[in-house]
């Protein structure tokens, strides 16, 4: 059985937006959640940077982003996200999969990666691209306050 059957077939998933980035002097986080529930993935400086541009069309940096490198490949062989699932949450660490399509001819290729959160979070909104969460990831995030 295929991740994506699994999933999106499966396993409850809850809808979710983006709200903000936060940044401090050593790391940066991005909100993610419903109305009822709004949680935070926190990583590196750089990953403040990554959803600082991931909205932009051209980047001011002497150097692309892996999210940028990422939207440079998918775009040369037309490969397009289609959304990004964040799939467990272990010691703290969210793990995200995003499913991805190329069509080529009559056939339609889909797969799906596993992938940091900073870069799949980063190209579903880039693309606007639907965010997911396994209910049950969802449900043991801690709940992200102002």
């Amino acid at each position: 059985m295929s991740i994506e059957r699994e999933l999106l077939q499966d396993t409850p998933l809850v809808l979710l937006n983006f709200y903000k980035l936060v940044s401090f002097c050593h790391y940066a986080g991005i909100v993610l959640g419903t109305e009822e529930k709004k949680f935070a993935i926190y990583g590196h400086a750089s990953m403040g940077q990554a959803f600082h541009h991931s909205d932009s069309s051209h980047f001011s940096l002497s150097r692309p982003l892996t999210h940028d490198l990422l939207n440079f490949v998918f775009s040369g062989f037309d490969i397009h996200v289609v959304r990004v699932v964040i799939n467990d949450y272990k010691d703290n660490v969210f793990y995200t999969r995003m499913f991805l399509e190329q069509k080529q001819g009559d056939f339609l290729y889909v797969t799906d990666v596993d992938a940091r959160p900073s870069d799949s979070i980063s190209l579903a909104l880039t693309h606007k691209v639907p965010i997911l969460c396994v209910k049950s990831v969802f449900d043991a995030a801690i709940a992200y306050e102002e």
